[in-house]
């Protein structure tokens, strides 16, 4: 017997999961049963902002960002210088 309650359980917990109309008809009804006031919620201390404070940019922004420019620029050139004397230096075009 105790067996048969279980899946009882079960069966209706899996249909609730299912089905969450019942649900919202349950939500409805005890919505409507006591309406509550709802009431603004205010600061206990105002804190007055501050103003014209700047903000310095992080350490990525001042430092990593430019050197990671840095990098990039000196690769570039010295694929460039790369190309120039060792690869173009190899073939001549006979006229």
């Amino acid at each position: 017997m105790k067996q048969h309650v279980a899946n009882l359980v079960r069966a209706l917990v899996v249909l609730l999961l299912i089905m969450p109309a019942p649900l919202a008809v349950l939500g409805a009804a005890a919505a409507d049963a006591a309406p509550v006031d709802v009431v603004a919620a205010e600061p206990a201390v105002e804190v007055p902002e501050a103003e014209g404070e700047e903000e310095e940019p992080p350490w990525t922004a001042r430092f990593l960002a430019p050197a990671v420019v840095v990098i990039a620029v000196v690769t570039v050139g010295a694929s460039l210088a790369y190309y120039v004397v060792r690869i173009r230096g190899r073939y001549r075009v006979v006229q």
